[in-house]
């Protein structure tokens, strides 16, 4: 692979100086942002041929979010398939940061990124069923070990989503250059149980950092670290399966965003994402949440639904596959929680182009 080289620079014309990219979210920016609301489907193997329908109908509904726990199908898998099927809604697969390579997961979820034009996020889940364990060939993990290796691996994956330049791509084809080196640097990262290297096999996505939240339900096998600290803010769960109470709703996210504190972890405790769980499917889903959705806003208490979500029509061709382009709000999911932009930072050390070199060439 060709590459050709430019001088050493910390950043480029508008990224913050100083930003550490696998660092977790920022302070500034956001601040007061309503919750997005989002909707949980499980991916079933049964639910698979009226999922992208349900998604659209959602999406067309005015929720901004879909979360996928695994059903038998894999999330990003499922993600994977219903990003090129909607504009607008944000797609945050709920799967394992344990029992996986981290570097292998921090380039799918860049795929699935990129696949949706800056709609992704993760839902970290420290899975704890012996069963993920065995079917890996490794032993099982405590709480605590666990809680310890889901902090490494979110890390370690964040590290791995800033290893490009937005302009490491050149595709010089005079020169025959495709990326240039000096853009790339790698991850370097030791942790308890696992190191990688990079740099990703994936150029940057639209995002640079997509987010990364825990659910309600995972809190505690994630550890107070990855919850508390790391995550860009706190997912509420709010079980509907017993029916759909707006009034009972509206209390409860109303207490958790009084909750909301204040010092250093008060970032990552701002509550972003508002999910429905449990949703009966076998009843008018549609209806409940479109209803749900316009009782929320008018209370003031989630976010507006993305701008610009086409109606059928103009969404779908004659497969029902939405337009392949940009969210129809020409915003990311980032953009939709109220997170800041995520500038790039090259650290002169780990650059891919110098990585092969002495340290007596290098200084």
């Amino acid at each position: 692979m060709s590459t050709t080289v430019t001088p050493d620079e910390t950043t480029r014309p508008g990224a913050a100086p100083g930003t550490d990219p696998s660092a977790g979210p920022s302070a500034e920016g956001g601040a007061g942002a309503l919750p997005v609301l989002a909707v949980d489907l499980v991916t079933a193997p049964s639910l698979l041929e009226g999922l992208a329908p349900l998604t659209r109908g959602l999406e067309e509904a005015g929720i901004g979010a879909l979360t996928l726990s695994d059903g038998g199908l894999h999330p990003i898998h499922v993600a994977a398939h219903l990003a090129p099927l909607t504009r607008g809604i944000g797609l945050l697969p709920r799967t394992d940061a344990i029992y996986v390579e981290p570097f292998h997961l921090a380039t799918q979820l860049m795929s699935l990124d990129h696949i949706s034009h800056g709609r992704a996020g993760w839902l970290l889940q420290a899975e704890t069923d012996p069963s993920a364990a065995e079917a890996v060939g490794r032993e099982v993990l405590g709480l605590e070990a666990t809680a310890r290796e889901a902090a490494d691996v979110l890390e370690a994956v964040r590290t791995v989503w800033g290893t490009w330049a937005p302009d490491a791509v050149v595709r010089d084809t005079e020169r025959g250059v495709y990326v240039d080196a000096s853009r790339l640097q790698y991850a370097d990262v030791e942790a308890e149980t696992f190191s990688v290297r990079g740099p990703a096999i994936t150029p940057r996505s639209p995002q640079g950092l997509l987010p990364v939240f825990v659910a309600d339900t995972d809190r505690a096998d994630a550890g107070e670290r990855v919850s508390g600290e790391l995550a860009d803010g706190r997912v509420l769960d709010l079980d509907v399966s017993g029916g759909a109470r707006a009034e009972e709703l509206a209390a409860q996210i109303a207490s958790a965003l009084e909750q909301a504190g204040a010092g250093p972890s008060a970032v990552a405790q701002q509550v972003r994402l508002v999910r429905l769980v449990g949703l009966d499917l076998e009843a008018d889903p549609l209806g409940t949440v479109r209803q749900l959705a316009d009782e929320l806003r008018s209370r003031g208490l989630i976010a507006p639904a993305p701008a610009g979500a086409p109606a059928p029509s103009a969404a779908s061709d004659a497969s029902g596959a939405a337009p392949a382009s940009v969210p129809a709000s020409g915003h990311t999911l980032r953009d939709l929680l109220g997170l800041p932009e995520a500038p790039f930072q090259l650290d002169p050390a780990r650059r891919a182009d110098r990585a092969r070199l002495t340290s007596e060439e290098n200084a």
